[in-house]
């Protein structure tokens, strides 16, 4: 059950490819929502995840304080500024993350596999992460965001995983559900523990670089 929603409306856009002005998302605790027949732009709904946390503690207020507060999307060669605007009860948004048959995708040089893992673990999804890349084909799969299986060429489950945060460039795509023995496989490990040690990969690759 959705106990939290909130509008925005494009107040300002330069050169985006996907927005216009006057376009209208919609942040719920469980989902964000564009502009139906618009495209998905990760860097967008990454945006708006991020923000969830800051606006949850003034629901009660009706956001009261953030009512003038601009808000800036510019991570790629466009930028648009947003505002709170009004919860229509029927928008028409297209949803971005369910769990009913919708697929995004995108370039990993938008939003990096890291990104990715935090975006679904956090909107508790089921479904597969699939990412295309120089290395070969790599399959991250959830279950109401926890991580429960992977794998990256010869590399399974964690050692896929921590492979996989490496990648820069290529393509993914995100598909819902999940085939009846991965529903009942067992978690991983904790979310956060395995995040951590991803991230400690990273930094000693990237010491090994330099």
């Amino acid at each position: 059950m959705t106990t939290f929603a909130v509008a925005f409306d494009i107040v300002h856009e330069r050169n985006c490819p996907f927005y216009r002005d006057k376009d209208v998302f919609v942040l719920t605790d469980q989902a964000v929502s564009l502009p139906a027949g618009r495209p998905s732009c990760l860097i967008l709904v990454r945006e708006l995840t991020s923000l969830l946390f800051t606006l949850l503690p003034h629901a009660a207020t009706g956001f009261a304080e953030q009512q003038d507060t601009v808000f800036t999307c510019g991570g790629c060669t466009g930028l648009i500024k947003f505002r709170l605007g009004e919860l229509a009860a029927e928008s028409g948004e297209q949803t971005v993350v369910e769990d009913d048959g919708a697929m995004i995708s995108g370039r990993l040089d938008a939003i990096s596999p890291l990104e990715l893992l935090q975006v679904f673990h956090m909107h508790q999804k089921t479904g597969k992460l699939l990412l295309d890349v120089p290395a070969g084909r790599g399959r991250i799969s959830f279950r109401e965001g926890a991580l429960i299986a992977a794998r990256f060429g010869e590399m399974d489950n964690q050692e896929a995983i921590y492979a996989l945060l490496r990648e820069r460039e290529g393509d993914f795509r995100y598909v819902p559900g999940l085939s009846p023995s991965l529903m009942e496989a067992r978690e991983l490990g904790d979310f956060m523990l395995i995040l951590m040690e991803g991230c400690r990969h990273l930094d000693e690759a990237e010491e090994e670089k330099n």
